[in-house]
């Protein structure tokens, strides 16, 4: 009977471990210091985050919002990802420059849909290679 119990007792402390390893979140959820292995094609809904010591693809390093009612555009949207991603949250995170450093960004925007819909008007920065391989360890400080 208490062997019964301590096999019990392991299995909930793997599924424990386990789901720790891997969290799903929306993705208006994520947070800096979140890593993940999605490829952010389409849509973009739900992400998988993973733990930064893992191997990921990509780390959230900045989230912040931009201001207006009404949608300012695509092209306008992805100018001001690339200006807020590109500049000082960049550097402050990972300690160098974006112009020097060999890590690249890419970056979540809200669509016309989401922005007015949901009132999206969030746009999240993200840490990856330039080849889109995966890495492991944050970026976070990292001076490359």
């Amino acid at each position: 009977m208490a062997r019964r119990w301590m096999i019990a007792g392991a299995l909930i402390v793997l599924a424990l471990g386990l789901s720790a390893c891997s969290k799903e979140v929306s993705a208006n959820s994520l947070e800096v210091g979140d890593c993940t292995n999605d490829d952010f094609t389409g849509a973009v809904g739900e992400v998988d985050t993973v733990d930064c010591a893992d191997s990921h693809t990509a780390e959230v390093f900045a989230v912040f919002d931009v201001d207006g009612d009404d949608f300012p555009g695509t092209a306008d949207i992805q100018s001001q990802a690339a200006e807020g991603c590109n500049g000082d949250r960049f550097s402050e995170y990972v300690g160098t420059p974006y112009e020097e450093s060999e890590i690249y960004t890419t970056f979540l925007v809200p669509t016309e849909e989401t922005w007015n819909e949901a009132d999206d008007r969030t746009i999240i920065c993200l840490a990856v290679t330039q080849d889109g391989s995966a890495s492991e360890g944050s970026v976070e400080g990292a001076n490359r």
